[in-house]
């Protein structure tokens, strides 16, 4: 129950930082703007869905909706659908941090923590400041029962960002 509720945290934060990600809103069609808007998840991925469904997007904005509706997949615990939307993402944008660090987190939502550990091994290797990507990275670690490796990614972690959560020990 606490991995859940955590999850749940974090794609709330998820979603407001990606949210401001989005190419602007005027050049996305309406039902990617009102999906920005919307609070629910279940409405965000129907709306996300219909944008991304009239094939109108392309490049980074279609790489940051998938990102958007994974997003709000994981807010419904529908961490397979965001993993499939992140793999899509990826393809499209395969230097994005964020994607890899998204997907190592539903892969620890799926109990697939090597694969959680290796995209956010990726995340943090695009982006040393990620601190997030090094905490997911040490909750999968200890998982796995890494607890050294879970460690040091913890202590980095709260070097970078202090209000990330961590492992306790």
């Amino acid at each position: 129950m606490r991995i859940r509720t955590a999850a749940m945290t974090l794609c709330c934060l998820l979603l407001a930082t990606f949210s401001a990600t989005l190419a602007p809103a005027q050049d996305l069609p309406q039902d990617c703007q009102e999906a920005m808007e919307t609070r629910s998840p279940q409405g965000q991925v129907d709306l996300f869905s219909s944008c991304l469904a009239t094939g109108r997007l392309s490049g980074d904005p279609k790489a940051t909706t998938l990102k958007q509706r994974a997003t709000a997949y994981m807010h419904l615990g529908r961490h397979q659908f965001a993993v499939d939307d992140l793999n899509e993402a990826i393809k499209i944008k395969s230097g994005d941090a964020d994607s890899f660090y998204l997907r190592g987190f539903a892969y620890r939502a799926l109990g697939q923590m090597q694969k959680a550990v290796e995209d956010s091994s990726r995340a943090v290797g695009m982006d040393p400041g990620f601190a997030a990507a090094y905490a997911n990275r040490a909750f999968a670690n200890k998982a796995l029962g890494n607890t050294s490796q879970a460690r040091a990614d913890a202590r980095r972690a709260q070097a970078l960002d202090p209000s990330v959560k961590v492992p306790s020990f």
